[in-house]
């Protein structure tokens, strides 16, 4: 395993697809100096809280559970199962970590996913906010511009955060979606 790594927030911004998919682009930067992008696609913090239950008002939990589930070991090598974070403290089913696929509710899928998110925090990325007031040069208008403009990711991150709008309706009709496939209440 490699060495727990902090990552801050430098740039927050928007980028629209070529399928016309909004992209919450969150870049980071290394101790190292070199950076990390998180790409997330905007419909992530809405089903964050559909498949899990989490509250679909809270975008500084979602954006966090997000960039971390990024960080989680896949589950399928018996070596990764073995070690599980969410399966240590007794999350199994049928000899399995629980996860959202085999989880008998969506609580359990929470507290299994949550484990897990906080394995992450403390063994291998910690993500942490940007110090207000601080200017960071980024790449100009996307994750691949050769050209660097000077921003002040705080403000940059929290004007992001505020085009966050989620929609009652989108997360109900996911939630049933997945109560159908996953034969259980979600």
């Amino acid at each position: 395993m490699e060495a727990m790594i902090t990552r801050e927030i430098v740039d927050a911004y928007m980028h629209i697809g070529d399928d016309d998919t909004e992209w919450w682009m969150i870049a980071t930067a290394n101790p190292d100096g070199s950076h990390h992008v998180y790409a997330l696609p905007a419909c992530t913090f809405e089903n964050l809280a559909a498949e899990y239950g989490f509250d679909a008002d809270d975008i500084d939990h979602l954006l966090k559970v997000a960039m971390l589930q990024l960080h989680i070991p896949h589950l399928l090598p018996k070596e990764n199962a073995a070690k599980d974070p969410a399966a240590a403290k007794g999350l199994v089913h049928q000899g399995k970590p629980v996860t959202l696929g085999n989880a008998a509710t969506t609580a359990q899928a929470r507290e299994a996913h949550l484990e897990r998110i906080a394995w992450v925090e403390q063994n291998a990325v910690r993500v942490v906010d940007p110090v207000p007031g601080r200017k960071r040069t980024s790449p100009a208008g996307n994750a691949l511009a050769a050209d660097t403009v000077e921003v002040e990711p705080h403000e940059r991150l929290r004007a992001l955060k505020q085009t966050y709008k989620p929609d009652p309706r989108r997360i109900e009709r996911t939630r049933r979606h997945l109560a159908a496939k996953l034969r259980r209440d979600m």
